[in-house]
C-alpha cells in the first residue's frame, strides 16, 4: 500500500502532465478557446499549490525533499503568466484592429462593443500603472528609511572616531606626564645623593678638624714639665753641697725664654 506522501507525489505529477499537455497546443488554439484553456491552467496551478502544501507537510514527517516540485511549480507559474500576457496583447490588438470580415449591418453596435472593450483594457492598464506607482512609492519609502538608517550609522561612526581621537590625545598626555614624573624622580634622586655626599664630606672635615685641634695642646704642655724637672734637680744638688737650705726661685724667674739658670749658693 502506497504511503500518503507517494499518493501526493502521484497527484502532483498528474497535474504537471496535464499542464504540459494544455500548454503544448496552446498557440494553435483560437482566441476564444485560449481563454478557456487559460482558466484551466489557472485552476491546475491552484490545485498544484494546495497539493504541494500537503506534500510539504508529509515531507516534514518523512524527511523527504520537495524542493524540485516547488521549483517546477514556480516555472509553470512564470510560463502561465507569459501565455496570459501574450493572449491579452493579441486580444487587445484584435479588438483595436478588426479584420474586414467583421463589418456587417450591425457594424455600429460592434464598434461600440469594441470601444467599450478598449476602454476596459485602458482602464486595466491604468490600474496596473497605479499599482506600479504604488509599488514605486513603497520602494522609495523603503529606500529613504534605509538612507536615514545609514545616515544615523554614519553619525555614530563619526562620534566613535572622535571619541577614539580624544582617547589618543589623553593617552599622549598621560605618556608626557609619566615622562615628566620619571625625570623629576631622577632629579630628586640626584639631589638627595648630592645632599648626602655633602653631609658626608662635612662630617669627615669636622672629625678631621677635631682630631687636629686635640693634637696641638699635648705638644705644648711637654715643655714646662721638662723645665720643672730640671729646676728640681738643680735645687737638690745645691742643698746637698752647702748643707743649708736656700729659697728656691720660682719657675718664672728661673725660666726665661725657654732656658734654665742655676741657683747661686749662699
Amino acid at each position: 500500500m502506497a504511503s500518503l506522501f507517494e499518493s501526493y507525489e502521484d497527484e502532483i505529477r498528474s497535474y504537471f502532465q496535464q499542464f504540459e499537455q494544455i500548454t503544448g497546443g496552446f498557440q494553435h488554439l483560437p482566441m476564444d478557446q485560449k481563454r478557456v484553456e487559460l482558466d484551466k491552467l489557472e485552476n491546475l496551478l491552484q490545485s498544484m499549490q494546495s497539493t504541494l502544501e500537503s506534500l510539504n507537510l508529509e515531507s516534514n514527517r518523512t524527511g523527504k525533499s520537495t524542493q524540485s516540485y516547488f521549483n517546477q511549480l514556480y516555472q509553470y507559474k512564470a510560463f502561465y503568466q507569459k501565455l496570459k500576457d501574450k493572449y491579452q496583447n493579441e486580444k487587445n490588438y484584435a479588438d483595436l484592429l478588426p479584420s474586414d470580415r467583421t463589418f456587417s449591418s450591425t457594424a455600429t453596435q460592434t464598434q461600440r462593443d469594441r470601444v467599450v472593450k478598449a476602454n476596459k483594457t485602458l482602464e486595466n492598464g491604468i490600474q496596473m500603472i497605479k499599482m506600479a506607482n504604488d509599488q514605486v512609492r513603497e520602494d522609495r519609502k523603503t529606500a529613504e528609511s534605509t538612507l536615514e538608517n545609514l545616515a544615523i550609522q554614519k553619525e555614530r561612526l563619526i562620534s566613535f572616531d572622535k571619541k577614539f581621537d580624544s582617547i589618543d590625545s589623553y593617552l599622549d598626555k598621560a605618556k608626557r606626564t609619566i615622562g615628566q614624573m620619571s625625570r623629576r624622580a631622577i632629579a630628586n634622586k640626584l639631589i638627595m645623593a648630592a645632599i648626602i655626599l655633602v653631609l658626608l664630606v662635612s662630617i669627615i672635615v669636622i672629625v678631621w678638624l677635631k682630631f687636629a685641634h686635640n693634637g696641638s695642646p699635648h705638644s705644648s704642655s711637654e715643655a714646662p714639665t721638662t723645665t720643672t724637672t730640671t729646676t728640681t734637680t738643680t735645687t737638690e744638688s745645691a742643698t746637698s753641697t752647702g748643707g743649708s737650705t736656700s729659697p728656691t726661685p720660682s719657675p718664672a724667674a728661673t725660666t726665661t725664654g725657654g732656658s734654665t739658670n742655676p741657683t747661686p749658693s749662699t
